[in-house]
């Protein structure tokens, strides 16, 4: 897979604040930015994992200590998974 660079412009006040350098600040952006797309279901765990830079199981951990749902299957979605399941 083709990795693409990505330049944020964060001013130094930024990073001074937060006590992060430059490389800190974008292992943290990653995080992020894996998190919030994996709940708003934008990519899946996995991917969210593999963005995040972390093993899949390290992510679960980390949704589990910002007690985010590992799985966002809403009532609706866990029904027909049920239903699914059954007609096998």
């Amino acid at each position: 897979m083709k990795n693409t660079t990505i330049h944020i412009p964060v001013t130094t006040e930024l990073l001074l604040s937060l006590n992060q350098s430059p490389q800190e600040f974008g292992i943290d952006m990653k995080k992020w930015a894996a998190i919030s797309m994996y709940y708003f279901g934008k990519i899946s765990l996995a991917r969210a994992a593999s963005l995040a830079g972390l093993h899949r199981f390290d992510f679960e951990k980390l949704l589990s200590e910002y007690k985010i749902p590992i799985s966002l299957l809403d009532e609706t979605d866990a029904e027909k998974e049920i239903n699914l399941l059954n007609s096998i």
